[in-house]
Formats: C-alpha cells, structure tokens, sequence
C-alpha cells in the first residue's frame, strides 16, 4: 500500500482552500486556533469557536502562509448558507502584511471574487473593518428584502442610509445598514458580499 505524504508546509504567498476532510486542516487546527484567539482577544474571543474543534463548523478554512514558518499567517473562514457561502472569522498573526492580506483577500471575495472554484461569498461587518471592506471595493447589499432574507430569524431593524448623521462619509455612500441586537449588546452593520 502507498504511504501518502502530506505536505511539510503550506504552498508559500498563495491562498489555499481546504475543505471538510483536508487532512490539512488536523495539521493546522492548533495554530489557526491560537491565531483566532489572538486576534479576537480584545472583545473576549470569538464566541463561536471556543475549542479547535470548533474551527470544524466552518466547511471552508482560505489560509495563506506569507513568511518562513510552517503556520499559516492569515485564515478566512466560511460555510454554506443562504444565496452563497457566509463568512464567519477570520484571523491573523498581527503582522501588518498578514492584516493587509486579510482585507485584500476579504474584500476580493466580497467583490465577487472566488478561492478554488468557491464563490458566493457574504458576511456582516461593522466599524473598522467594515471601512476597510468599503475602501477595497467590497459590494454592500443594499436591498432591504435580500438583507431580511439572508439575516431571517435575526433580531434586527433595517435602516438602508446609515443611522450615525457623523458617520464618515464612505459608510453614507452606500445603504444597507441595519441595527442587530444579540447577547445584550447591539451593532449597526453592514453585509458586504455576492450572494446569488
């Protein structure tokens, strides 16, 4: 029987896809964990993934190896879901060319952009994060019933013009803003993405 040899390392500076049942992923699971509890440090973590295990509810890990280590340095994370495939975190090392490969390759697949024949994708963003998106060329879902649609069952009101009259002025350039409420707490978001 032939030994079949996983890689030593993930491809240098490329995105890569790896799906439910990629042994690597088992490989990388502990250090994507780390780099997600890193990066969601400063709100108390991610409260979805609270074990690296838990990196198992999304289908589609897109990570990126930029420097001379074996780990992967930024990861974005998603799962099918209505009209497409709906991002759920994302993480990176810290280091400034992880942060701006993150929102390239994040704005990128907002903007209709695909990851190994994988494309569809959307996500919720607020704030900074939301600006960065914005700035890069991300697509705001702007029909109020398309939003309803993809966020049903969510505690939320719709504003379509950001609520904010000193928000900065890329976030009034497009609507789609809605006020969500979750776990006591409330944000007014955005959904940035190409959902069908």
């Amino acid at each position: 029987m032939e030994q079949v040899q996983l890689p030593s390392s993930l491809p240098k500076n490329q995105w890569v896809l790896l799906q439910s049942g990629d042994p690597v992923r088992d490989m990388i699971k502990n250090d994507l964990y780390d780099m997600v509890q890193q990066t969601y440090a400063s709100i108390g973590g991610h409260f979805k993934i609270t074990s690296p295990d838990s990196l198992d509810r999304y289908m589609y890990w897109v990570v990126q190896d930029l420097d001379g280590d074996l780990e992967p340095d930024v990861a974005i994370m998603g799962k099918p879901d209505i009209s497409g495939n709906k991002l759920g975190a994302a993480a990176n090392d810290g280091s400034p060319a992880a942060s701006a490969a993150y929102k390239d390759k994040s704005a990128d697949l907002r903007a209709g952009g695909s990851v190994g024949g994988v494309g569809n994708w959307w996500g919720e963003v607020s704030g900074k994060p939301a600006y960065a998106m914005l700035k890069r060329g991300a697509k705001a879902v702007e029909d109020e019933a398309k939003v309803m649609e993809l966020l049903a069952g969510d505690d939320l009101v719709f504003h379509g013009a950001h609520p904010d009259p000193n928000a900065p002025a890329l976030f009034k350039s497009v609507n789609g803003w809605y006020t969500k409420k979750f776990g006591g707490h409330e944000s007014t978001k955005i959904i940035l993405g190409s959902p069908s």
